[in-house]
């Protein structure tokens, strides 16, 4: 342990010994003595002592220089100078301690008008901008073009191999797959780095955007420093040196930035607030407009543009005012006007009229905002919506004449009143869907029941005429597949107007009731008597359906002069379509609506103008063939927003269905000169996928089972029907499952009811037969039925309902209870003869 100690005493170093230190003299120790003791005795400490050094200096450098003769004076005179300088010194800087707290200029004369509290303009004058060098601003403008530029398209090169790249096959295509998906991956990951790369350069622009504002309104407040109250520049002097000072001494640091941030925060803020705001029009455009308005009013060149001319700042605004002053010299002639005027529309924004004023004090001349063109006044249009319980609508209904038709209101809101006679006794449309067609066809029948008419109209559509349906004098034919009864009736009123016709000539009668005829959809009915006539023609008939020319062609022509009267509804209105005959002229006034520019021009043809199109809801165009043109709004019952489409359907056409027979029991109606009755529907038949609904038959396994085949369009209680035939049982069934029950009424008013009844006696199976069979077996029986007819009515089995039959090696058999019932359906009358009444 001594060791080790001993060892490391050994190489360890002594600290000296105060008392071997060396003295450094008594005359040394004296004078720091002495120094000290003055240090504490005199006041001002060492800076007095500095001081007084200083200046013994200078006097003893005083006193070296001069004479021996002049010690005495010179060394006074340097004892002076030392005083003055120090004196100097001393002055000067409490002079820069004075002008750095007080915020003036450290040095020199003040460079603004700025006071202690109140900020001021530069002095000086400021430097004028260097003129811009016309090679800077004369380049020729850039060419813009319109015209979009059309996109490229890959070119056939380019989709040849694209198209061989993906459908290679052969050798080397997983490579060859594999390069294409790094090239994809490639251009992948190159647009994710674009799309990066751009989202971190707008997010350097828009911190740009927001701290260059900033950085703008520090440096302006920076070079602006002369313009600062001195208040403001001494207490930013005393805020930067403490600034210095706090971060200078450790001690203060931390306290100093704390400080220090939330001063900086403030700072950005109010620069932000504060930032500079682009200059106004009145900066920009005045003193460009005040060099050569100056000129033209002969002002001196020290005039200020603010005492003559008065810019708003912003031009754009609505109530932007130019006030311009005028001299005693501006005669106010309308070139001087027209000169200034155009001056100020060349070099301002906008276009300007101006205002003179000589009369007043000084003469003005005030330009405003040339106003807009006024724009053209709206074209009248009808009422949005007439209603037909309107007491108005209500009282023109009961003024009307014999043959006036209240139509609607015009775009004055006046009543179109529309007479259906000489060349207006027939009325064509074509009202697009949804264009209140049917509306307006119900409104047109409360007119014709108030004039005691008889009513008759074809309706394919089923959709229009409902409302009439069961009314007293009007009879609706609304069953597209009896087309037959539809040509009935075209005849039936050609024959009407032929005799009244004739006895209008030998004068028997000259005055007729109206007869009042709706064909609507007719060119859907065109359609039906076409396909039907075709299916049912006879050797030798003519190739055109002569319906045309034979039912509808009469009644346009001479109906006329009879009080018979078409309101026909056309999609298409063409000749061709109504087998060649000229039904177009016959039509001198149509109405039109929710109609589309070719229809207009297919109609009317290219001499009448054609009104704006509305797709409204009885919006309509009355069209005479003198070319005239009126826009009119038609009535209808008024619709419940509350309820749907089918439900204000329902509920207008129940309305009207009671208005109509409450029409009929007020003003009558008379069947005078109709001759005979008009021909009565044929009874509808359901549809083809609807006729084996309701047929049932007992079979096999229970008193009341379904039998496999049709036996035609017969009810149960049809005696014939249901009734199995030698071919329809197969030879393998057991007797139990070959037992068949009879429904009640089946076996005749004779046989057996109940399902339990016995089948034995069976009646005798009815026979089957060909259609030639079928044919003399009714001529036998009386019906004028050609075999031809029933071929043409079976190949038309979906419109005419014609029953379906039992076939048998590949021919098809009817029963004669089919046949019978069938035509007996459709109108075909049995004539028997007296040998027939005598054998029965």
């Amino acid at each position: 342990m001594h060791s080790m100690t001993a060892a490391l005493a050994a190489d360890t170093t002594a600290p000296p010994d105060p008392a071997t230190q060396e003295d450094a003299g008594p005359i040394v120790d004296a004078i720091g003595a002495v120094l000290g003791w003055l240090v504490d005795v005199v006041p001002g400490g060492l800076l007095t002592l500095i001081g007084v050094g200083f200046a013994v200096k200078l006097m003893v450098g005083g006193a070296k220089g001069a004479a021996a003769d002049q010690a005495v004076g010179g060394f006074l005179k340097g004892a002076w100078t030392g005083l003055v300088s120090l004196v100097t010194s001393v002055w000067s800087v409490l002079s820069f301690l004075g002008r750095f707290v007080g915020g003036r200029e450290l040095r020199g004369e003040p460079r603004s008008t700025a006071t202690t509290w109140r900020s001021g303009t530069p002095t000086a004058p400021a430097a004028k901008a260097p003129a811009v060098a016309m090679s800077s601003i004369a380049l020729a403008p850039p060419k813009v073009s319109l015209i979009k530029p059309k996109r490229r398209q890959p070119s056939p090169w380019a989709r040849a191999a694209a198209t061989w790249v993906t459908t290679y096959t052969g050798k080397g295509a997983a490579a060859l797959d594999k390069a294409v998906r790094v090239a994809l991956w490639c251009a992948k990951v190159a647009g994710k780095t674009w799309r990066a790369l751009r989202a971190i350069w707008r997010g350097l622009r828009a911190a740009y955007a927001f701290t260059a504002p900033i950085v703008v309104t520090l440096a302006r407040a920076v070079r602006s420093w002369h313009c600062w109250p001195y208040a403001a520049r001494g207490a930013a002097r005393i805020a930067m040196l403490a600034t210095l000072v706090g971060l200078a001494v450790p001690a203060w640091r931390a306290l100093t930035i704390v400080v220090l941030v939330p001063a900086v925060v403030a700072v950005v803020v109010l620069a932000h607030r504060h930032r500079p705001q682009p200059p106004g029009d009145d900066e920009v455009y005045g003193p460009r407009l005040w060099v050569i308005l100056r000129d033209d009013l002969k002002l001196p060149e020290d005039e200020d543009r603010h005492d003559w001319l008065h810019l708003p700042a912003s031009l754009a605004a609505p109530d932007a005012r130019i006030v311009l002053r005028l001299p005693w010299t501006f005669r106010g002639s309308d070139s001087e006007k027209e000169g200034v005027g155009s001056l100020i529309n060349s070099r301002l924004p906008g276009e300007w009229i101006g205002r003179y004023s000589f009369r007043e004090e000084h003469f003005t001349a005030v330009y405003t905002h040339k106003p807009p063109p006024k724009p053209k006044p709206p074209a009248p249009e009808p009422p949005a919506a007439v209603d037909i319980w309107d007491p108005k609508v209500q009282e023109i209904l009961a003024a009307l004449g014999p043959d006036e038709f209240y139509l609607g209101q015009d775009t004055f809101n006046q009543p179109i009143i529309q007479k259906l006679s000489d060349e207006q006794a027939h009325w064509a449309m074509s009202v697009g869907s949804g264009g209140g067609k049917s509306a307006f066809l119900q409104f047109l029948a409360i007119q014709m029941l108030m004039k005691r008419g008889i009513i008759v109209g074809i309706d394919p559509k089923s959709v229009s005429l409902i409302p009439l349906l069961g009314v007293s004098g009007v009879h609706i034919f609304d069953n597209p597949r009896a087309p037959q009864d539809m040509r009935s009736l075209l005849l039936w009123v050609a024959q009407v107007v032929d005799a009244r016709n004739y006895e209008k000539k030998h004068g028997i009668c000259t005055n007729f009731p109206p007869l009042y005829m709706f064909l609507e959809e007719a060119n859907h009915l065109a359609d039906i008597l076409k396909e039907e006539y075709t299916a049912t023609k006879e050797s030798g008939a003519p190739a055109g359906d002569p319906i045309w020319r034979d039912g509808v062609a009469p009644i346009l022509r001479l109906g006329r002069e009879v009080n018979v009267h078409i309101i026909a509804v056309f999609q298409d209105f063409k000749d061709t379509q109504f087998g060649g005959v000229s039904l177009v002229p016959l039509f001198p006034f149509k109405i039109l609506g929710s109609y589309r520019e070719q229809q207009w021009k297919r109609i009317m043809g290219a001499s009448f103008p054609m009104p704006p199109i509305q797709k409204k809801a009885g919006r309509m165009v009355l069209v005479t063939d003198t070319g005239d043109v009126t826009r009119i709004q038609t009535p209808y019952v008024p619709w419940d927003e509350n309820l749907t489409k089918d439900e204000n359907q329902k509920k207008a056409y129940k309305l009207l269905a009671t208005y109509y027979s409450d029409l009929r029991e007020v003003h009558g109606y008379s069947t005078e000169a109709l001759y005979t009755a008009p021909p009565a529907p044929s009874p509808e038949v359901a549809p083809a996928l609807l006729q084996g609904r309701t047929r049932r038959v007992s079979r096999d396994g229970g008193p009341t089972g379904t039998i496999g085949a049709p036996q035609g369009v017969l009810d149960d209680k049809t005696p014939g029907h249901g009734v199995t035939f030698e071919q329809g049982v197969t030879g393998d069934v057991t007797a139990s499952r070959d037992r068949l029950r009879l429904i009640p009424g089946q076996a005749g008013p004779e046989g057996p009811e109940g399902p339990d009844a016995p089948l034995e006696p069976a009646p005798e199976a009815p026979r089957l037969l060909s259609l030639a069979e079928g044919a003399r077996e009714l001529q036998a029986r009386g019906f004028r039925v050609e075999a031809n007819t029933m071929r043409q009515h079976k190949r038309r089995r979906e419109s005419t309902g014609f029953p379906i039959g039992v076939e048998i090696e590949g021919n098809e058999k009817f029963t004669l209870a089919q046949l019978i019932y069938f035509y007996e359906k459709r109108g075909y009358e049995r004539i028997e003869d007296d040998s027939q009444e005598g054998a029965s």
